[in-house]
């Protein structure tokens, strides 16, 4: 009998990228994917580990699953992150398996469905994952990998404890993947890492030579960067620029921040200054106007004081990034910065945070509101939330699109409304 599995997956784009791995290498073993946990022989849970609460959330999640029939199988960061944990949260479990080791889960898979119980795999696999990459079903969008690991050293990270150090993929692997999405109909594709500006860093390419080999693929496909740290683009960004003029990439540059303090920066083990940060942001704004830039900014950092906090209320005040994902700082198991005697009150990182908040919404606001009347394409990618089709400009802005637009195609569009959350865009009729 043909075994059934169902997955479930939480965290990044990254995390995204190996479920779609996961199910690639299980179709070729000839299992099939089911829609419900109930109706599976096998759950995999693919797992998050960058914050408590998505900790929380997903133990809690693994404690209802462990009361089916089916065998559990948990992977992802947060075995490698707190293992006691899982176990603890999952005493029967089938397998724990690490992010890095989607190979050797075939393997697992079989001994699972034969029976086998117990097994804990964590060591990362010495081959290349990519090439079980299955685009996911019922979407224009897909979210392909060129690297995982970093170098960084951040005091308040666990994820680089689960992905380890750098480990790109080849601009040939890569090239073939995204060739094949192209062809089967995706049209945005997200290129994601952990820090896409460390690509290559550890074989001898470059990010600059991936995009512009990826750019010579014909098609009206569009493609969106992931996020990358200030320290390593500097030697290649007026490179990456040029490369990214080009139509087929969306002005979309995220582009971490953390703290507006050069004291809070140096306390979290970042590896630039604010100045930095900020003259990239310049640089990128002088060549792309209306580009969009992404941030991150963690509030309550141990040390944190009220003025280092006026600093980054200042930064994002001065720079104005159109999107800032902002965390409330939780220690992380095995980190520096969760040994620090110097902690961030909870009451006062709920107050800076929603101070932030206020600030960024009134600017995301008022930057919307300079795409009213701009005419252009925007990309199709399936029906809105609230009614509409969703798209993107060539920002990777959303606009709500109203009338039959089909998904997948290009439409220009009037630019009519401008709220907090998207634009509302009226399409060209034809004549």
């Amino acid at each position: 009998m043909t075994p059934s599995f169902y997955l479930e997956t939480y965290g990044c784009s990254l995390n995204a990228a190996d479920s779609d791995m996961i199910v690639g290498h299980l179709h070729q073993l000839g299992a099939r994917r089911v829609e419900r946990p109930e109706e599976a022989d096998v759950v995999i849970v693919n797992t998050c580990g960058v914050k408590e609460p998505t900790e929380d959330k997903i133990v809690y999640r693994l404690s209802q699953l462990s009361h089916l029939p089916a065998a559990l199988i948990v992977t992802g960061c947060l075995p490698k992150i707190s293992l006691e944990r899982v176990k603890y949260s999952v005493p029967d479990f089938a397998a724990i398996v690490g992010p890095q080791s989607i190979d050797t889960l075939g393997d697992i898979f079989r001994r699972v469905v034969e029976g086998e119980r117990g097994i804990i795999h964590l060591e990362s696999d010495t081959t290349s994952k990519l090439r079980f990459y299955e685009g996911p079903p019922n979407t224009v969008i897909c979210t392909i990998p060129i690297c995982e690991g970093c170098l960084g050293a951040c005091t308040y990270c666990a994820v680089r404890l689960a992905r380890s150090s750098l480990r790109s993929y080849t601009i040939d692997e890569i090239l073939q993947v995204v060739r094949r999405v192209v062809h089967m109909g995706y049209r945005e594709i997200r290129l994601t890492a952990q820090d896409a500006g460390a690509f290559g860093r550890d074989t001898g390419e470059s990010l600059v030579t991936l995009l512009r080999t990826l750019d010579s693929i014909p098609g009206d496909h569009r493609f969106r960067l992931g996020m990358f740290n200030p320290d390593l683009v500097g030697d290649q960004l007026d490179e990456l620029l040029d490369v990214m003029a080009s139509p087929r990439f969306f002005k979309f540059f995220h582009i971490p921040l953390q703290s507006g303090s050069n004291r809070v920066l140096r306390l979290m083990g970042r590896r630039y200054m604010f100045e930095e940060w900020a003259d990239i942001v310049r640089t990128i704004r002088a060549r792309f106007p209306m580009a969009t830039i992404a941030t991150d900014i963690i509030v309550g950092f141990p040390g944190e004081s009220a003025r280092d906090f006026e600093d980054t209320l200042d930064a994002i005040t001065r720079m104005r990034p159109q999107i800032v994902n902002i965390s409330k700082y939780g220690d992380r198991p095995g980190t520096p910065a969760a040994r620090s005697d110097n902690k961030v009150h909870t009451k006062t990182k709920k107050e800076r945070s929603r101070t932030l908040s206020r600030i960024v919404e009134r600017i995301v606001t008022e930057e919307h509101a300079r795409w009213l009347g701009w005419r252009g394409d925007v990309l199709v990618t399936g029906e809105a939330p609230r009614g509409g089709m969703m798209a993107r400009n060539q920002s990777y802005v959303p606009v709500i699109v109203h009338g039959n637009v089909p998904v997948g195609s290009l439409v220009e569009v009037k630019i009519v409304e401008a709220g907090r959350t998207h634009l509302v865009g009226h399409p060209r009729l034809s004549t």
